[in-house]
């Protein structure tokens, strides 16, 4: 299992461009079978457009099932609320 630092591989978590780095990682840890654990900083603020094309876009290509799998979260108690809220919110507007 990778460690992959989300701080140390985007500039901001605030823009499409910037998340669409983020699914990279997470396509290429899905497509070879590995997993990641993803290490979000507590003062790391994710804007709905990062989400959207990171692990949004993972979510409608690979489904909820693939991305437990792929990827575990580590940080504050605060950023996995957030990521959770997240990814309930997500896949109960759009079924994955």
């Amino acid at each position: 299992m990778k460690t992959l630092i989300l701080k140390n591989i985007v500039k901001n978590s605030s823009s499409n461009e910037q998340g669409m780095i983020l699914f990279d990682f997470l396509q290429n840890a899905y497509l070879s079978k590995d997993s990641l654990i993803l290490y979000v900083d507590s003062d790391l603020s994710m804007s709905s457009s990062f989400l959207n094309s990171s692990i949004g876009q993972f979510l409608d290509k690979y489904g909820l099932n693939s991305f437990k799998q792929t990827v575990k979260f580590k940080g504050s108690k605060n950023q996995f609320s957030r990521l959770l809220d997240y990814i309930n919110k997500y896949s109960s507007l759009y079924p994955v």
